[in-house]
Parts: C-alpha cells; sequence; structure tokens
C-alpha cells in the first residue's frame, strides 16, 4: 500500500488533530457526495455498495469494526449535511474517540479499509490543492481561516485598538483624524505579523483577503513582498457573520477559485 510522504503529515495531523489518537483499528472510508441537497437514504445505500465491495478483504474482526463505525459516521452525515463538494472522508475509532468526516475538493476512488487511517488519498491532494490563509480584516479586528482541501478551519482572532468613525467628507478635527488612520494601520500591522507567522508556520502557498475595501488595501499595502506575491485573490465577507457562517461564505467562494 502506498502511504503519504512524510512532508506531508505534519499538515494533515495540524489540521486535523484528532488523527493523531486513531488506533489500527480505525475504519477509513471514501465515498462521493451528493451535490444538491441532502439525503440520508443516498447515504445508506452508498455506503452500504462500498462496504460490500470491500468485504471481501476484511477479516472477521475488521468486519464488525466497519458495521460498528459506519453506523458513527452515517449519524455524523446527518449532523453534517454536506452538499457541494464532490467527496468526503470519513475516519472513525469508537475505543479511541476518533469521528472526523472531512470534505475532498475533488472525487476520488472509493475506499475502505480498517487499519491505520488512510492518509495517502489526501496527501495526493495536498499536493494539487495547498493549504491556503484566508484572512478576513475590519479596521479593527481580524479573523483568520485555514483552508485544507475542502475544509475551512477557523485559526486566529485579533482584536486591535478601537478605531472611531473616520469621515470622508464635512466638518472633521485634522488631529482626530490622523490619530484614528493611525490607529488603523497600527491594527493592520499587527494583522501583517500574524499573517506572517501562520505562513512561516504552515508554508501556506496562497493568501486570500476579505473585508472592507479600506481595510484591505491598508493591510495589502503593508504586507512585504514575499507576502504579496502569494495573495491569490480578495472574497467577500464580513467580521459581522459569525465564525460558522464565515466557514460556509468563504468555502463557497473558494470552490470557484482555481487550484494553485
Amino acid at each position: 500500500m502506498t502511504r503519504p510522504h512524510p512532508t506531508e503529515i505534519p499538515y494533515l495531523l495540524a489540521f486535523f488533530p484528532s488523527l493523531r489518537t486513531a488506533s489500527d483499528r480505525t475504519l477509513s472510508v471514501y465515498f462521493k457526495i451528493r451535490p444538491d441537497a441532502y439525503d440520508g437514504k443516498f447515504y445508506d445505500m452508498e455506503l452500504k455498495r462500498i462496504v460490500e465491495r470491500h468485504k471481501h478483504k476484511l477479516s472477521d474482526d475488521d468486519r464488525k469494526v466497519a458495521d460498528r463505525e459506519i453506523l458513527r459516521v452515517k449519524a455524523q452525515l446527518a449532523v453534517v449535511r454536506p452538499v457541494a463538494c464532490p467527496a468526503m472522508a470519513a475516519f472513525a475509532d469508537e475505543p479511541k474517540g476518533v469521528l472526523r468526516l472531512i470534505r475532498l475538493p475533488e472525487e476520488t476512488e472509493d475506499r475502505l479499509e480498517v487499519d491505520a487511517p488512510l492518509l495517502a488519498p489526501l496527501e495526493l491532494m495536498l499536493r494539487k490543492y495547498p493549504p491556503s490563509l484566508i484572512v478576513v480584516v475590519h479596521k479593527e479586528h481580524a479573523q483568520t481561516f485555514a483552508s485544507i482541501l475542502d475544509e475551512m478551519i477557523p485559526q486566529h482572532h485579533l482584536d486591535g485598538a478601537q478605531v472611531k468613525h473616520i469621515r470622508s467628507g464635512g466638518n472633521k478635527n485634522p488631529s482626530l483624524q490622523r490619530k484614528e488612520e493611525n490607529r488603523v494601520k497600527s491594527n493592520m500591522a499587527a494583522v501583517v505579523r500574524l499573517i506572517d507567522r501562520e505562513v512561516s508556520a504552515v508554508s501556506y502557498k496562497r493568501l486570500y483577503l476579505a473585508g472592507p475595501d479600506e481595510a484591505v488595501a491598508e493591510l495589502e499595502r503593508l504586507l512585504p513582498p514575499s507576502l504579496k506575491k502569494i495573495i491569490a485573490g480578495r472574497l467577500s465577507a464580513s467580521l459581522d457573520l459569525s465564525i460558522g457562517e464565515l466557514e460556509v461564505h468563504l468555502r463557497k467562494q473558494l470552490v470557484k477559485a482555481p487550484a494553485a
């Protein structure tokens, strides 16, 4: 069996840490997703088909594990209700408390085995779709997300100095105006430092920026050349949304973004 290249494993385990605790009695299953709407019956039939297809290579003990863990995967599917992604990988190991579903950016061959987590297909996809860093900024705040495979994972939140409304016209105090503009610059400089730390830690190949034009423009102006060159585009997002809403909103936009 082809196993992942060692250099890709840290990325997977950093973003999906529960897989670190999975044993060699873990069910790994890769399957297609119904794209338009969630249908529990579809997954009942699809997972049953995959189990039957691979049952011949499972020992009696492996089959017991597969039967037990498939039920947990189905239950989690009913919670996640995935749509708008081509495929999914699931890893389940009840004795170790592991149950992780991972959205995938493209279809892959159906797979099922009971062993250590089967990460080779994910490693191959990571070569084609390297992790991206998404930064949603506001004059006062920032939130970063990691986009890995087809998952959007919140990373860090930053709260900067409070910035009062800066008026673009009318009566205004130039001194106060400069003070508020300097606060925006200071906040964006802190965001730049955060981005630099995250890119250094993970070696992101793509950077996406989102937020009000003024904040994004100031952030982009302050980025060093090493970070500017990995900017892959701008996305539409607001920190008025909840983290969960941002995850969905950003993921939908990245689906349309070209691979690196």
